[in-house]
């Protein structure tokens, strides 16, 4: 009797065990949605903050700088790769693009309540719209640059 206790107390353990190593980190989490030009330091970030909202705050706020600085990046090398109509048509696009993205904060911004947590997500979605749109801009320098 005493035998199968310990067994079932073995097998409990080993299943306990294999459950909690099953659970997923938050940047875990986040990268199931993110966008592929998220940067692993942020993700790093998100992980040692331990969901501190303040940490986080500061994870999302520096990634937002790091993409911002990438989209310009990109936006510049591709106008310089592009001929005059195809400049022009950037132009246009991009300045559609930054009404579409501050429409896009504003409206989240009158949908979400002002706690910290709904502010944390308004500020993860603005990060993902901008780093999504660097993404695009890199898929289109690739191709202006024959790739």
């Amino acid at each position: 009797m005493k035998r199968i206790s310990m067994t079932a107390i073995a097998i409990a353990l080993l299943a306990y065990g294999a459950a909690a190593g099953a659970t997923d980190s938050t940047s875990d989490l986040i990268r199931r949605d993110a966008p592929k030009g998220i940067s692993e330091t942020f993700y790093a970030c998100i992980d040692k903050a331990n969901t501190n909202n303040i940490e986080e705050a500061a994870c999302i706020s520096q990634e937002r700088e790091r993409q911002d600085h990438r989209l310009n990046a990109t936006y510049s090398a591709l106008l310089h790769k592009l001929n005059a109509d195809q400049k022009k048509n950037l132009i246009a696009a991009e300045r559609v693009w930054l009404k579409f993205r501050d429409s896009t904060i504003d409206f989240e911004d009158s949908l979400y309540s002002n706690d910290i947590v709904d502010n944390l997500q308004v500020a993860e979605n603005e990060l993902f719209v901008i780093c999504r749109r660097a993404d695009e801009l890199n898929e289109y320098l690739a191709i202006a640059n024959g790739e």
